[in-house]
């Protein structure tokens, strides 16, 4: 390693590599997955649905045979046997469909769990990749989207039975009567047909309707984070005008959806009613003829009317059908951004419930501090972080900053080294106990300004407030000391969802301070006192470099900032993808680009 007092011109280029997308044809589909999860539904339940369903169609039948052979016929036995039949029937396909409707909802029920788990999961895991989506479009459809593909399993038990049975009570129209059974084979036929030209539509009118409340959610997302910012700037009637135009483009894709179902609807219905209009026309031309009589008239009528209520439920097919088979493809695709997939093993809900955070192999003291890590290592830039060290790295380009940070963050492989681990996308999750890398963007949760501080701290530390000295050195590294004096309750004090009760300033310093409680071996940083004044921003140079500065801790920070540039033990100036030069601050101001650079 070059010796830090002098200035060493370099000359290499970064070439970060990128995971390649999940091809359309690689990814399992939702729905799928979600019956495949649940066989003991095509087996069992399926099978008890089409028996409740033909037990509901069979009644009107054994009535009209008791009618016409008992009470017609005048045979008591078989008058009051046939009643029996109808009323044990009847329970029984009672209890059936209780059975089955209970076991649906169960799956139904968990299948949603998992699917907005498993969504969660793949969110959270630092081994997925980033996706460029809006918060509010993820979390729509990690709980919208995914309820309504879950309901494929809410379908199933009625859908199938009832065409089954509907089918089974056409062909016993048609041994009745030939007319009778092509009337209701005909209206089948049309609705059908009905339904196949619909269902794209409906489908299409579907994915709008979801794309733009996913995006007036997101709109609405961001308005909230940035409600402190948009009050200072005095532009809430502008914001409010721009939620209002978002959520006016979503209300009238959603109108424009009801009127496409409105139609699909009216469809049914009139084709059905002209069904049963028919069958009760023939049924009682055939009556009046004397070929039918009168409990197979009764008869005819009742599997008539049972027959429509089936069809009448299964016209709201392609609404359904669009809704669950859009939200299917929305929830697949999300999971492909994220480069994973719903059938992903390490996100199954037992997968998820027993995972942890890997902390390492247990190496370091007994109170869960670590020891050194090996330093930081990028190949790409032929650039060391020894242990012991405070590098900077200026970049004259933003793209040569994210590139860096990319590389040590694993998102991808760079060729980036923790000690001789490599930061890759596979095996990231596992360095999280050595190196912590934070970003410019940072994110505050609701909850204590200790429980901020104490969220990665390492084992062993007294985050129950029985001891705050961890806390208060903390903030002193990240010049945050003041905060103690602001807030009212101190360590005790609430800070709302990404610090919306916070400046900006104040939101960075005590995201600073966590990354400094957290002591891991390795620490990047990326433009931590952009939010700050000169003054204050002197101030957090010195205390973070002094307080990290030990044998055991490695600490790079990508920034332009003259103050902690001046403070670092190295500075390294990248441009156009190259190392051209290191050394100190001082030595590197003789270069005009670097000094035009950092005094920009």
């Amino acid at each position: 390693m070059p010796d830090t007092s002098t200035m060493v011109e370099k000359s290499t280029t970064a070439s970060p590599a990128r995971i390649p997308s999940v091809p359309a044809a690689r990814r399992p589909g939702v729905l799928a997955s979600v019956i495949r999860n649940h066989p003991r539904m095509l087996w069992v339940v399926l099978p008890l649905a089409t028996l409740s369903e033909a037990a509901e169609m069979l009644l009107p039948i054994l009535l009209g045979l008791v009618i016409d052979r008992g009470i017609v016929g005048g045979n008591l036995t078989f008058t009051l046997v046939g009643a029996a039949v109808v009323i044990g029937l009847r329970l029984s396909g009672m209890m059936l469909w209780i059975y089955t409707f209970l076991e649906s909802q169960k799956a139904c029920m968990y299948e949603r769990h998992r699917l907005r788990v498993g969504l969660t999961g793949a969110v959270l895991d630092p081994r997925s990749r980033r996706v460029r989506r809006p918060a509010g479009e993820v979390l729509s459809i990690a709980t919208s989207d995914a309820d309504k593909a879950s309901d494929v399993l809410d379908m199933l038990p009625w859908g199938i039975p009832a065409s089954i049975v509907i089918l089974g009570a056409t062909a016993w129209m048609a041994v009745q009567d030939i007319w009778l059974g092509a009337a209701m084979l005909l209206g089948i036929v049309v609705m059908v047909i009905v339904v196949r030209v619909i269902t794209p539509t409906l489908s299409q009118r579907y994915d709008a309707q979801q794309t733009q409340a996913a995006e007036a959610a997101a709109t609405a997302t961001d308005l909230v984070h940035g409600l402190r910012v948009l009050q200072g700037l005095g532009v809430q009637a502008r914001a409010r005008a721009q939620y209002r135009k978002r959520s006016r483009v979503a209300l009238e894709a959603a109108l424009v959806n009801a009127r496409y179902s409105g139609i699909s609807s009216g469809l049914t219905t009139f084709v059905t009613g002209a069904m049963m209009a028919a069958v009760i026309v023939i049924a009682t031309i055939r009556g009046l003829q004397g070929e039918l009589g009168i409990g197979a008239l009764i008869a005819v009528v009742g599997v008539a009317r049972q027959v429509m209520g089936a069809l009448q439920g299964l016209s709201n097919m392609p609404v359904w059908w669009a809704s669950m088979s859009t939200s299917a493809r929305r929830v697949r695709d999300l999971f492909a951004d994220l480069g994973r997939t719903v059938d992903d093993p390490e996100l199954t809900l037992d997968a998820l419930s027993t995972a942890r955070d890997d902390r390492g192999d247990g190496a370091g003291a007994a109170h869960g501090r670590r020891g050194g890590a090996g330093g930081l290592h990028l190949p790409d830039l032929d650039l060391s972080v020894a242990d012991g060290t405070f590098v900077a790295l200026a970049c004259s380009d933003v793209r040569d900053s994210d590139a860096a940070i990319d590389a040590v963050s694993g998102h991808h492989d760079a060729g980036a080294r923790v000690g001789e681990r490599p930061i890759s996308p596979a095996e990231r999750a596992g360095l999280r106990a050595d190196l912590l890398v934070e970003p410019h963007v940072v994110d505050l949760f609701d909850g204590s300004l200790r429980e901020q501080l104490a969220t990665r701290a390492p084992d062993g530390t007294a985050t129950d407030g029985s001891d705050d000295a961890w806390a208060e050195a903390a903030l002193h590294a990240a010049g945050a000391e003041d905060m103690l004096q602001i807030l009212p309750d101190r360590f005790d004090s609430r800070i709302l969802d990404r610090g919306s009760n916070l400046s900006g300033g104040q939101r960075q310093r005590i995201a600073l301070a966590r990354a400094v409680a957290a002591d891991t071996p390795v620490m990047v940083l990326q433009d931590p006192t952009t939010a700050v004044d000169a003054v204050t921003e002197q101030h957090i140079a010195e205390a973070l470099v002094a307080a990290r500065r030990r044998t055991d801790r490695a600490t790079l920070v990508v920034t332009r900032s003259p103050a902690l540039l001046r403070e670092a033990d190295r500075v390294v100036y990248v441009r156009s993808g190259e190392v051209v030069a290191e050394g100190e601050h001082l030595a590197l101001m003789d270069l005009d680009d670097y000094r035009e650079m950092v005094q920009r």
